[in-house]
């Protein structure tokens, strides 16, 4: 008789049974049966970090194919579960195709043998043992990864783009000086006002690889499916997108987005961004917290036209006074007189339903103007250093630091008291004062509210010194929008900066146009 050897081995298998489970072990094992029974070994098929669950094996499904062909007539397997976990095939190839196929199945150390009608509850049982066993394995795989989710370690096989895995600690990410340069570049990119695509091809035409690439150039093997072919090693407006979106860049870790829907199913269910793990100052940054803010604040201003490759500073910013759209611009430039760029901001409402919308359209280059106007405006009138706004703005921010501080002392000086009357209940306790449930039931609650005010403290302390570095951008941004006051066009980034929106009314016979700045301050 023939017989057709199959040896399996997981990682998990590796991992827990070291070198008594390994392939060699099992080969040599059941090599050994076949001889000893007298068995022509017809092939070995064998499958390495491979889980018994998993249908796609492709010695497993070799096997199955030839045994549908009748190339042998025995398989043998060191235990059932070596064969599957998945109670499913155990009922459609043990107890279905292999009587069909005239093949028996023989596990050479649970004694599952197909040949044996008064053994099938057993391999039923065993079976259902199995794949309980994989159920709890997966559950508990799945528990760890939670975990380290939780506690802020990177569980990923690679690092993100810009990061390399920390060589003591691979589940911390360190720095990646050389990508971490154009990571930087893309982000100071998008302030200045570079859309998606003029990113790309400035990238692109500079011969930067893109990021499969740059990790294939380092060592990494890493496999991308939209990484192939002519586009090989170059840079996509998604990759561009997923780069200006992830708070990766800022320090945080971001994990948890996805999950399989069972242990027995390869399909990926994406989680709503409420689901998601985020630990906050995981790792050294390699973008600002206020340059990412910026990116994402203008990002999701809506409309972004192009002008050549930058967008017009203004771009989402404007609004129509009358329905509150966003007023996008026209779709192509014209010569003016002058030479410069002719296009309007145009209120979208309107074009497509003129009865809930009055007519609403302006010059890019009047309202650009006009806003320019009104900044250097602002400037002389309200930012000046001994400016009754500054003044106030100063008292605001020294009366907000006092009272923080005050607040943290008060906490700190309570922490003390509550450690002194711990050290004092245990005296307590050694000296007979207490017994043993009154010293635990104090212990208790006064552990508790240390527990409580320690957490208290800690988010002071954030707060102060969020402060200090709110202060330090406050001063910062003052120096900006006085600077704004010399120059003769306005950039992106001090556009999104000073306004949250700039309203746009409908031109009238005989008045001014009127436009109104919505300031961020």
């Amino acid at each position: 008789m023939r017989a057709a050897i199959y040896c399996r081995l997981s990682k998990e298998d590796r991992v827990t049974n070291g070198e008594s489970e390994s392939i060699q072990n099992q080969k040599s094992m059941l090599i050994q049966y076949a001889i000893e029974k007298g068995l022509d070994i017809y092939q070995i098929y064998s499958d390495e970090d491979y889980s018994g669950v998993d249908r796609s094996r492709p010695a497993f499904n070799a096997m199955i194919q030839d045994a549908s062909e009748h190339k042998f007539d025995v398989v043998i397997a060191k235990t059932q579960s070596r064969f599957t976990r998945d109670m499913e095939l155990v009922e459609r190839y043990l107890h279905g195709k292999f009587p069909e196929w005239g093949i028996r199945f023989i596990a050479v150390v649970d004694h599952a043998d197909t040949a044996d009608q008064y053994n099938k509850k057993a391999r039923q049982i065993n079976g259902l043992i199995n794949e309980w066993y994989l159920e709890d394995l997966s559950e508990n795989v799945r528990s760890v990864m939670r975990h380290k989710q939780l506690t802020g370690q990177f569980i990923g096989s690679f690092a993100p783009y810009g990061y390399a895995k920390d060589p003591n600690d691979h589940n911390h990410l360190v720095i990646d000086p050389e990508a971490a340069v154009v990571v930087r570049r893309i982000f100071q990119m998008a302030i200045q006002g570079h859309g998606y695509r003029s990113i790309v091809s400035t990238l692109n035409s500079e011969g930067v690889p893109n990021p499969t690439m740059y990790k294939r150039m380092h060592g990494d093997n890493i496999f991308s499916p939209h990484d192939k072919g002519q586009t090989q090693g170059l840079w996509s407006v998604g990759t561009i997108y997923l780069i200006l979106h992830r708070e990766i860049y800022i320090g945080n870790l971001v994990q948890g987005k996805q999950h399989r829907i069972s242990y027995k199913s390869k399909k990926i269910k994406v989680l709503p961004k409420s689901q998601w793990i985020v630990v906050p100052d995981t790792h050294e940054p390699i973008i600002s917290k206020e340059d990412f803010e910026m990116v994402q604040m203008m990002r999701s201003s809506g409309h972004a036209s192009q002008l050549g490759t930058m967008t017009r500073p203004l771009c989402g910013l404007v609004r129509c006074a009358c329905c509150g759209s966003v007023m996008s611009l026209n779709g192509r430039a014209r010569e003016t007189k002058e030479g410069g760029p002719f296009r309007e901001f145009r209120c979208p409402l309107h074009i497509r339903a003129p009865h809930l919308c009055r007519s609403n359209c302006i010059s890019m280059l009047a309202v650009e103007k006009m806003v320019q106007e009104k900044v250097q405006e602002l400037v002389r009138e309200n930012l000046e250093p001994d400016s009754p706004a500054m003044r106030q703005i100063e008292e605001q921010w020294m009366e907000h630091r006092g009272n923080g501080r005050e607040e943290l002392e008060r906490v700190q000086e309570e922490i003390r008291q509550r450690e002194n009357i711990l050290k004092n209940l245990y005296q307590d306790r050694c000296n007979g004062v207490l017994d043993q449930s009154q010293f635990k039931e104090l212990q208790w609650a006064y552990t508790n509210e240390k527990n409580a005010l320690e957490q208290r403290l800690q988010k002071l302390e954030r707060a102060l010194a969020d402060t200090r570095s709110q202060e330090e951008h406050r001063k910062a941004f003052q120096e900006k929008v006085r600077s704004i006051g010399q120059v003769e066009t306005m950039s992106r980034e001090l556009a999104f900066q000073l306004m949250e929106a700039v309203r746009v009314w409908p031109k009238e016979k005989k008045k001014p146009r009127k436009v109104e700045i919505i300031w961020r301050f």
